[in-house]
């Protein structure tokens, strides 16, 4: 016994995927991310040199990566604000 069809038809099944897109995913305009991406790399780029002056918010901050030194940036200052309520 065949299973049950789930959609009339196949634009029915087409416009549910679309609506199960539009669910998950973001449209964000190209030069908007490109632009969030340059100023991603810069403040990667600066934090490394900053840790090379030898600056110690940036010797906690700095990784191989972007999102690292992202989630390092967040740790360091989750680390001050805790000490800072003590």
């Amino acid at each position: 016994m065949a299973r049950p069809r789930k959609f009339e038809d196949d634009a029915a099944r087409q416009k549910a995927h679309r609506a199960r897109r539009k669910s998950e995913v973001v449209e964000i305009d190209r030069a908007a991310l490109n632009a969030l991406t340059a100023r991603l790399e810069r403040l990667h780029a600066a934090v490394a040199d900053a840790a090379a002056q030898g600056d110690e918010l940036a010797l906690e901050a700095r990784a191989g990566s972007v999102d690292t030194m992202l989630d390092n940036l967040v740790k360091a200052f989750e680390c001050r604000a805790s000490e800072g309520s003590k």
